[in-house]
């Protein structure tokens, strides 16, 4: 009766969906829930649902400190994206139209800047610009003068630095769909340059801009590793840093947390709502039907080259140069001279045994290991999503995407509730303050991402070459092993080791959950940094940057090598055929008279 009422198919899809649903529940929904809740159930793992309050809402908003944060997020966040949006359309008009010399360079290094974890960039930025910090230093500046960076402005400023190639990236796509009709036509009337692009133009790349902005917005509210690294420095109350220190009290007030994560949500949730109702009023679908493409006419300019290497050097080198400079100082204070300079500092980070060695191998072992589960439960949720529309795939689709929009201090602060509550005690189940509950949080936030990158390979397969397997009796299993994961290998590979990347310098679930004991590779950076070694902390930042550019160096060369793999057995596989095609012509040329064997070899 179970044969006849399901197919094979169906029965794989349950199987696959239905496990999948109940693990993301426990990983994703149930620490969100056991935070979020208790801002409304202060007693909630005590008491259960029994007390209902919104007294923690209300002490949040009297609090003058976290109204501070609440507002200080808005403003932030709010001045972060207008001049992202600035820098980062600015910088993709450059590239696009090949204004300037060196262009691969400059989107090479604005890669590097995307990539590089924000607390890192926070540390260097504090190196560089401290009172008695690198550039004083070297520069004899007096001290005050360079106390307008940790100021609210000045920290704006270090954000969209930092975040302005989410504007790039979303601009520069926009750019590619943009033909050049309507500035053809303008500019045969007369209208000069400024006028094409504030009235042309930017309008049509509006959506492209407030997407963009939209996510450094998001970004920015929502980024601890500024916060951890700033905070302390300019004494500005942030969100993030806010619920890090309610976390970090004792008792700790659950409520409180509760609340704080609740806002951080609500301010996020806003801003994308503000963009779908701002996008909402007009229609900008007369950027997907230009046919003529753009054709660059003026020549490269130097002083525009100038310009942008020089941001490119403010935003990247001077942050990373401080920290680069300084892991080769006995003391960071005493300046850069010869006498000051050592290489103990690498030698202590590499010695076996040592506290920074032993954080690089945890971190690599549970940022490996997370990366290669998360990419291969990726790759068949993603395949699944895609081929199928029913109510469970659509759960399945709910339960990883809604993770997008929470912010990565907020699911750890929930696995913190989730997996130590008293009720768990008895089934062996508190997990909390274990290497296996940080594996899990890693997890828990690199499957929305590993999905949503590889829904997009799966969309480039055809239909008809799945169908075709499928007619001839491939299960789901069979088609994503024979046909589907040879064709998105390549993004699959590329998709570990972003998240690897990612990973090895994952802050906030780090610094929440490491056991004792067991400290991570961020968590001893940041370490370094809190206990004045500034030193050791900037050796162990610049090692981990190069031990994971070189690992991504390889996993590049990996996907080249497969590729060539590939090609060269399809080459094969095309001689072969072509081989067999002309020895079956051959025997029946052989056995047709001389009439039909001269009208052969014409045709062959």
């Amino acid at each position: 009766m179970f044969k006849n009422s399901l197919s094979k198919t169906q029965l794989q899809k349950l199987l696959l969906i239905w496990p999948s649903i109940f693990v993301l529940l426990g990983l994703i929904i149930y620490p969100l829930g056991s935070i979020l809740l208790q801002s409304v159930f202060p007693k909630l793992f005590d008491e259960g649902f029994n007390i209902f309050s919104l007294q923690s809402f209300i002490t949040t908003i009297q609090d003058s400190y976290t109204y501070k944060a609440i507002l200080n997020a808005l403003l932030f966040g709010g001045g972060t994206a207008i001049l992202t949006a600035i820098f980062g359309t600015y910088f993709a008009v450059l590239v696009h139209r090949k204004r300037i010399h060196g262009e691969k360079i400059i989107s090479l290094f604005i890669w590097l800047i995307f990539f590089t974890p924000s607390y890192l960039v926070a540390e260097g930025w504090v190196l560089t610009m401290q009172h008695k910090g690198i550039l004083s230093e070297m520069f004899g500046i007096p001290d005050g003068r360079l106390d307008w960076f940790f100021t609210s402005g000045g920290l704006v400023f270090a954000m969209a630095f930092r975040l302005f190639p989410v504007v790039y990236l979303s601009v520069l796509n926009g750019l590619r769909g943009l033909g050049s009709d309507y500035e053809d036509a303008a500019r045969s009337l007369g209208a000069k340059s400024f006028f094409v692009w504030t009235k042309i133009n930017i309008p049509l790349l509006f959506p492209a801009i407030l997407a963009g902005a939209t996510l450094s917005f998001a970004e920015s509210v929502s980024d601890f590793g500024f916060a951890s690294a700033l905070v302390p420095q300019a004494h500005i109350p942030l969100l993030t840093y806010s619920i890090f220190t309610a976390l970090n009290q004792m008792p700790v007030n659950f409520s409180q947390v509760g609340a704080l994560s609740f806002v951080l949500i609500g301010v996020i949730a806003l801003a994308l709502w503000s963009q779908k109702l701002i996008l909402g009023k007009g229609s900008y679908s007369i950027i997907q039907n230009q046919i003529r493409p753009f054709r660059q006419v003026s020549s490269k300019s130097i002083i525009w080259t100038i310009v942008a290497y020089s941001f490119i050097f403010v935003a990247y080198f001077i942050p990373l140069g401080g920290e680069v400079l300084s892991s080769f100082m006995k003391n960071s204070n005493h300046g850069f001279i010869i006498s000051n300079l050592t290489l103990q500092n690498y030698g202590d980070a590499l010695r076996h045994g040592s506290e920074s060695y032993q954080a690089i191998i945890r971190s690599l072992l549970l940022a490996s290991g997370a990366a290669i589960v998360a990419t291969f439960i990726g790759i068949g949720l993603a395949f699944v999503i895609q081929r199928d529309s029913g109510f469970s795939t659509k759960i399945l689709y709910t339960i990883t995407m809604s993770t997008l929009a929470i912010p990565g201090i907020v699911l750890a602060a929930g696995f913190v509730f989730a997996w130590n509550a008293p009720y768990l005690l008895p089934l062996h189940l508190n997990l909390y303050g274990t290497l296996f509950c940080v594996y899990l949080v890693y997890l828990a936030g690199s499957l929305p991402n590993s999905i949503r990158l590889q829904i997009a390979a799966i969309t480039q397969i055809s239909p008809s070459l799945l169908d075709a397997g499928k007619v001839n009796g491939a299960g789901i299993f069979t088609l994503f092993r024979k046909i589907l994961l040879p064709l998105v290998s390549g993004t699959s590979i590329s998709v570990l080791f972003l998240i690897f990347s990612h990973l090895m310098f994952e802050l906030p679930a780090s610094e929440l959950l490491y056991p004792p004991g067991q400290m991570l590779l961020p968590v001893v950076i940041v370490k370094f940094y809190n206990e004045l070694r500034v030193e050791s902390g900037a050796a162990l930042t610049v090692l981990s940057i190069i031990l994971v550019l070189v690992i991504y160096g390889l996993g590049q060369l990996m996907i080249y090598g497969l590729r060539r793999v590939n090609k060269f057995i399809s080459e094969r596989s095309v001689q072969d055929i072509l081989l067999v095609e002309r020895q079956a012509s051959q025997v029946q040329v052989s056995t047709q008279g001389p009439a039909n064997q001269l009208e052969t070899e014409r045709r062959l």
